[in-house]
């Protein structure tokens, strides 16, 4: 029998190589961003390292200490080597750990004491795990190693099972811990459920132990065969381990029967308890909270359902013997809780789901279903493309609306400010992931959507399954994207344009954020207290993660919380020590309201109204827009038009909001301002007769164009609530003569398909 100890183990070879892997691969992570630092990704990674490595390392020494006098086991022995095991694979951990830890000095570490606590929850706990499995191999089988890694291949095919079986795109697992899924979420919080499920990975690990050290006290020899499980099941049901068998075996079966509700898994029938109602459709059953919608509201929500389909469907030129589920979560908080996905809404083409919070329904249903609908063009099994850019790029060809431009004026733009990346890169699934999203979206849809104006739908199908662009178009990927660059090339372009590129690209990619988790999870903290009205808090948590990390949210939260609390001076220095200084200014135009308010407020009216203007020229969002313009008016009203300043600042809800603005135009009935921004409140208070009454008597023509052309949108959806289509059909026409622009004229006959489908299927 050999005696091991710690020493003898770490200087072993195994313990050598196990050394080696460890260290090269954590100086290959600090060259990567999001792994060069001590936080989620790097512990993530570690963990499924040890997890594995750990239990190879475990199963010689194990072995080799069993063996006792005349071929007896040594229990005495092999808890040693289990002890002394578990012992050398921790102090391992402590080389990517010290690695990592230096690099700090090289790359900013927003929280070590975070990065500490994901590292210590995740790798030292899976490293257990793993010598605690690979001991239980070696005690019970006669090839340890070939089971030990057949076991991490099913606990790994387990939770590949529960991203591809059930909604959740997250998972728990045993050698790694937690897997927040491939989403644009950045919060991974050091959550309840994280630290419960590894706590139930320990007790795991000493069930093994304990069902192993029976096997090794109970058996006569040391030989490996199925007999040693007699032996097991013997030990369990002998003297007073029976009763910690059934309680160890009760303790196990609670936690698989309730993994829901702990937050382990996250199954299709668990979120439907939990949503609790479901609305059936001709092509769709809805799941959705009572509580989110009105009787009306998801009616309408079905309605706008089987439109959309209808939509995507004849773009395909596919048959309408389809059905969809389709899962509505109340809030993003919501969805992320149950799927893993809170700001991010996602389709499983496979099995012909869709996932969209309350808030996110309208403006992301359309690109979902696309993902839904391609199933039968995808690759088998995921069914789905394998490019990246081929799945978001169909899906945005075919939605078409993004912003205030059309994808080709968005791509052109791009191309002439330089900052357009590669298209063969963004077809590739790292190449899309690695660049700001919103490029990625709008090259790769502008794309898609010229390949299928050029070449038809059909041939982009094709190449949806295959990716091999010479077969289906006789040109490569190189060839192809030179033809799209010519057309981008004579796309005709605004000189305001580049604020909008700038105002809505120039913006990091996650993979390029400084401490990208840490400071997202501070800065849902500072949106926690905005929501709250704790200004004050939310100011001085926004002011730390713009002085840790920068980034435009954190300053734009910054601003907004000075706003509110009156520190006009926060605002209007910013101007002038921040964004003019940047080499692109026009990258912080939507801040350009909030600042243009303090400086309103400061009493510098000329320097507000110039802001105001700028974001007016500029129309890169609706939102926007009628914002500036709503200002510009009142500014230009003199005293008037001074009154409406503390409504513009107000966070009132839209009843209340309507209340107010009852009580001044009882002194001005004429004010059209006011009478407008009683229309949108009431527009999204669901009080459609009241809006059409309101704005049919309104005519902002000489005041704004801009606001003439939202007025009589505004009057068409409300016509459209109404069921009063033909009207509807006529505000949306005349809308034209106001805005009359490519993408104008593509939303617009968005709502006149959609008032025809109405009225053709008597809704």
């Amino acid at each position: 029998m050999k005696t091991v100890t710690i020493r003898t183990l770490i200087l072993s070879p195994g313990a050598g190589s196990a050394a080696l892997l460890y260290g090269s691969v954590a100086l290959v992570c600090t060259r990567i961003p999001l792994l060069n630092y001590l936080g989620y990704e790097f512990s993530a990674l570690f963990a499924l390292l040890a997890g594995c490595v750990s239990g190879l390392l475990t199963l010689g020494p194990v072995k080799d200490a069993s063996h006792g006098e005349g071929d007896t086991p040594d229990p005495r022995a092999t808890a040693r080597a289990v002890g002394v095991s578990a012992a050398a694979n921790l102090l391992l951990l402590a080389l990517p750990l010290v690695i990592v830890s230096g690099n700090a000095l090289f790359v900013r570490n927003c929280s070590m004491a975070e990065g500490m606590a994901f590292f210590m929850l995740l790798a030292p706990v899976s490293a257990l795990f793993g010598v605690s499995l690979g001991f239980f191999c070696a005690v019970h089988f006669a090839h340890p190693r070939t089971l030990f890694l057949l076991l991490c291949f099913v606990l790994l095919a387990y939770s590949a099972g529960l991203g591809y079986f059930t909604p959740a795109v997250f998972s728990y697992n045993f050698l790694y811990g937690y897997f927040p899924g491939l989403t644009y979420d950045e919060v991974i919080l050091v959550s309840r459920t994280l630290v419960l499920f590894r706590l139930l990975t320990l007790f795991v690990a000493a069930v093994l132990l304990w069902a192993g050290m029976i096997t090794v006290a109970g058996s006569r020899t040391t030989g490996v065969s199925w007999r040693r499980f007699g032996t097991l099941g013997a030990g369990l049901v002998s003297g007073d381990r029976r009763i910690r068998a059934a309680a160890i075996a009760c303790v196990l079966a609670g936690f698989y029967f309730f993994r829901c509700d702990l937050g382990f898994e996250s199954t299709s029938s668990f979120i439907r308890r939990t949503l609790g109602a479901e609305l059936r459709t001709e092509h769709f059953v809805l799941y959705y909270s009572p509580s989110s919608f009105t009787a009306e509201e998801i009616r309408q929500a079905a309605r706008e359902h089987e439109f959309r389909l209808s939509q995507v469907l004849a773009s395909f030129s596919l048959p309408d013997n389809v059905y969809f589920e389709s899962y509505i979560y109340p809030s993003p908080e919501a969805k992320q809780r149950l799927i893993g996905a809170g700001n991010t809404d996602i389709a499983k083409p496979w099995s012909g789901q869709i996932h969209l919070s309350r808030q996110s329904l309208e403006g992301s249903l359309k690109h979902e279903l696309v993902h839904a609908a391609a199933a039968p063009f995808g690759f088998p099994i995921v069914r789905a493309s394998l490019s990246t850019g081929l799945v978001e790029g169909v899906a945005m060809a075919v939605d078409g609306e993004w912003g205030n431009r059309t994808l080709h004026e968005y791509a052109a733009a791009l191309r002439r400010a330089e900052i357009a990346p590669p298209i063969d890169g963004i077809m590739s699934f790292w190449g899309f992931a690695s660049h700001q999203s919103s490029v990625s979206y709008v090259l790769a849809g502008s794309f898609c959507r010229y390949l299928i104006d050029r070449y038809g739908m059909r041939n982009l199908m094709l190449l949806y399954r295959s990716l091999d662009y010479r077969a289906v178009y006789g040109r490569t990927l190189g060839q192809l994207a030179l033809e799209w660059e010519a057309y981008l090339d004579r796309v005709p372009l605004d000189d305001e344009d580049q604020d909008g590129v700038d105002a809505l690209f120039r913006r990091p990619a996650i993979f390029r954020k400084v401490c990208a988790r840490v400071l997202a999870r501070r800065s849902l903290e500072a949106r926690g207290s905005f929501a709250r009205k704790e200004f004050g808090v939310a100011e001085s948590l926004y002011a730390g993660v713009y002085a840790d990390g920068g980034g435009y949210e954190a300053f734009a939260g910054y601003l907004s919380s000075a706003l509110k609390n009156g520190h006009m001076s926060v605002l209007t220095a910013s101007l002038d020590t921040t964004i003019l200084a940047d080499e692109h200014p026009a990258r912080y135009l939507p801040l350009f309201i909030t600042i243009g308010d303090a400086f309103w407020g400061s009493g510098e009216p000329e320097k507000a109204y110039a802001l105001y203007n700028r974001v007016y020229q500029a129309d890169f969002t609706e939102g926007y827009t009628e914002a500036a313009a709503l200002r510009l008016m009142a500014m230009d009203a003199g005293p008037r038009g001074r009154k409406l300043f503390s409504l513009f600042l107000s966070d009132y809800t839209d009843s209340l909001r309507v209340v107010v603005i009852d009580s001044l135009l009882r002194r001005d009935p004429g004010d059209r301002m006011l009478q407008f921004m009683k229309a949108r409140s009431l527009l999204r208070a669901g009080e459609f007769t009241e809006v059409v009454a309101t704005l049919q008597a309104l005519d902002l023509t000489s005041a704004d164009v801009a606001l003439e052309a939202i007025r009589l949108r505004y009057l068409g959806q409300a016509l459209f609530r109404l069921g009063r289509f033909g009207e509807a059909r006529t505000a949306f026409w005349v809308s034209l003569n106001a805005e009359d622009t490519d993408i104008a004229e593509e939303k617009v006959d968005t709502w006149l398909d959609r008032c025809d489908w109405a009225e053709e299927h008597g809704r």
